[in-house]
């Protein structure tokens, strides 16, 4: 025998078990997604000898509708796992991408700022330089007078 418990989003709700009908407190549990025909989907739990205490979503109209929606919800939390660890790893290698970046970038801005030092020194010798010409200019010229 078949035995399925709705889960319903209330935290007093009717848990219906085929054959009978029973009364149970069940803790609130959502499920958000959709059937192939729009429906909100309605997450059961299954009572079969093969997948005992398992939880699974169908269409809530399988039995008078062609809908033939039907996932396993360790599927479903599988495929999110998946899903989480591809991109944690893709998040890892993205980070490694930005900290080379980061280096690269640090290296340039290394180099640069030795170039800005070198062409300051440069400039403070050609400086250095024009004023003592400047200075033996005048000197010449008022040497001559």
């Amino acid at each position: 025998m078949s035995r399925r418990r709705l889960f319903t989003p209330s935290l007093n709700a009717s848990c219906s078990v085929s054959g009978s009908s029973i009364s149970k407190r069940v803790h609130h549990r959502k499920f958000n997604g959709r059937c192939f025909c729009g429906l909100g989907v309605t997450l059961l739990q299954s009572g079969t000898a093969m997948n005992p205490g398992s939880w699974f979503v169908r269409c809530p109209k399988w039995k008078t509708s062609s809908c033939s929606f039907f996932v396993w919800v360790d599927e479903i939390n599988g495929q999110w796992e998946g899903l989480r660890r591809g991109l944690s790893e893709r998040k890892m290698h993205e980070d490694v991408l930005e900290a080379e970046a980061k280096v690269k970038m640090l290296i340039k801005l290394g180099r640069i700022e030795a170039k800005v030092s070198s062409l300051r020194l440069w400039l403070m010798t050609l400086s250095i330089v024009v004023v003592c010409n400047l200075v033996c200019f005048v000197y010449l010229i008022f040497r001559r007078f």
